[in-house]
C-alpha cells in the first residue's frame, strides 16, 4: 500500500505536492521540494506533458523522485500514446515501484507548444482506468495473461465547477465504475462550489483531493480582464488581494491566499486532502502549508 492510499484509508488529511518536469534534463530544481517537504507530504505528483507542452518524461521524473526519497504520483495522458504504449507504460511504472496514478485524457495538442503533433486518444480516461484495472487483474486489454500483475492506486480528475454540472456528474460516475479510487480537482478558489460538489457526492467511497494553487501575475491579469479560459473561476474579492502587488510580493500574497484556502478546506472537511500547485515557484509549497498551520 502506498503512503498516499494508506493516509486516505486512515482518513488522515493527505497532502500531495506537484512538481514541474523541466523542459530539458536539469532536474535539480524539480527535485528540490522532495528534500524540503519530505515528511510533510504523502506524495509528489508529476504531470505528463501538461497542457500539451513537451517536458521531460513523467515516468523518468517519478523514478528520480523515488530515488530522492519521495513517493511519486504519475500522471498518464491518453493524448500521446496508443493502448499498446499506455499498457507498457503502466507496467513500467509498476516495475519501478510506482503505485499512485492519475489517468487523464490530456489537453488537445493545439493548446500546447507542439500544435502540429498528431494526437492519439486511442483510449479516453475512463477506458484507461478500465485497462489499468485489467492489468491489476492479470490481463492486458486483449485478455492475454500477464507474467505478474501490478498493484495501483487509481486516480482521475473531476471538475466541481463544471457548467452545466450534469454531464460532469455522469463522467464522475463512469470513472467510479471504471475503478477510480481517488479524484483530484482543478485548482479551487470558490469554496462554495466545492462544498456543493461535496454534498452531491457524499455517497461515493472515492477520496477527493482539492487542488490549490499559487496564482501567477499573468493568470491574475487574465482573470481581471475577462480573458480567463480555465475550467475554474476566481472570485473578485480574492483577485482584489493582489491589487498593487508585483514581483515577489505578488507571489507571497498568492501563497498566503493558497494557505488560507487549504486551512478552510481542511477545517470545513470539504475534501480528504489537498493537491498543491506552485508552478515556477516550488519554494512556496512549504509556505502554503505553513500558512495553513500544517507544518
Amino acid at each position: 500500500m502506498s503512503k498516499l492510499s494508506e493516509a486516505l484509508a486512515l482518513n488522515n488529511f493527505a497532502v500531495v505536492a506537484e512538481l514541474t518536469p523541466p523542459k530539458g534534463i536539469s532536474v535539480a530544481a524539480m527535485l528540490a521540494p522532495v528534500a524540503s517537504l519530505k515528511g510533510k507530504v504523502q506524495a509528489f505528483s508529476v504531470p505528463d506533458n501538461e497542457h500539451a507542452r513537451m517536458r521531460l518524461s513523467a515516468l523518468a521524473c517519478c523514478r528520480l523522485v523515488q530515488e530522492a526519497g519521495g513517493e511519486a504520483l504519475l500522471h498518464l495522458a491518453c493524448r500521446d500514446k496508443n493502448r499498446l504504449a499506455l499498457e507498457s507504460e503502466l507496467l513500467g511504472a509498476a516495475a519501478l515501484g510506482i503505485e499512485n496514478l492519475l489517468l487523464v485524457s490530456g489537453d488537445y495538442v493545439t493548446l500546447g507548444d507542439h500544435p502540429d503533433a498528431k494526437p492519439v486518444y486511442d483510449a479516453d480516461s475512463v477506458q484507461l482506468l478500465q485497462i489499468a484495472g485489467g492489468l491489476m487483474a492479470g490481463r492486458d486489454s486483449t485478455g492475454q495473461a500477464l507474467d505478474g500483475s501490478p498493484s495501483f492506486f487509481l486516480g482521475a480528475v473531476v471538475i466541481p465547477e463544471a457548467e452545466p454540472w450534469g454531464p460532469q456528474l455522469v463522467k464522475f460516475e463512469k470513472k467510479l465504475a471504471a475503478g477510480a479510487q481517488f479524484f483530484i480537482t482543478p485548482p479551487v478558489f470558490d469554496l462554495e462550489k466545492l462544498k456543493s460538489f461535496r454534498q452531491q457526492t457524499t455517497a461515493s467511497a472515492a477520496k477527493l483531493l482539492a487542488a490549490v494553487k499559487v496564482l501567477s501575475p499573468e493568470e491574475a491579469a487574465q482573470a481581471k480582464t475577462g480573458e480567463w479560459r480555465k475550467v475554474y473561476a476566481i472570485p473578485p474579492d480574492l483577485l482584489a488581494r493582489f491589487e498593487g502587488k508585483d514581483g515577489n510580493d505578488f507571489f507571497q500574497a498568492g501563497a498566503e491566499l493558497a494557505g488560507n484556502l487549504v486551512g478552510r478546506i481542511k477545517d470545513e472537511k470539504l475534501a480528504d486532502g489537498i493537491y498543491l500547485k506552485a508552478e515556477g515557484r516550488p519554494d512556496l509549497l512549504g509556505k502554503i502549508l505553513e500558512v495553513a498551520g500544517m507544518c
